[in-house]
């Protein structure tokens, strides 16, 4: 039983230094190259939009649309939209 926990304990110190290095790795990166893990944030930030066309719709219809990203930039993204559709259209009469 000795000789199993102390495997035991020799196989999760060998994991556990490893964790360690190779965290230790990561942040020595991070500081000699701050503009990689400032990109990564940027492309995280990305706003996407697709829009899912079917058949027999005509260009001015929208169809279905998926917008996903941050809150911000999503309620933006419908806001352009809508000034966009608004300024297309022609005002009703009173």
């Amino acid at each position: 039983m000795a000789i199993a926990l102390f495997g035991i304990s020799s196989i999760y110190n060998g994991i556990h230094k490893f964790m360690n290095a190779s965290a230790q790795l990561q942040n020595v990166n991070a500081l000699r190259n701050p503009q990689t893990t400032h990109n990564k944030a940027k492309q995280q930030r990305a706003l996407r939009v697709l829009r899912i066309s079917e058949l027999g719709e005509t260009p001015q219809c929208a169809g279905r649309m998926i917008i996903s990203g941050r809150m911000a930039d999503v309620c933006a993204e419908l806001d352009r939209l809508v000034a966009l559709e608004a300024k297309n259209k022609p005002s009703l009469p009173h």
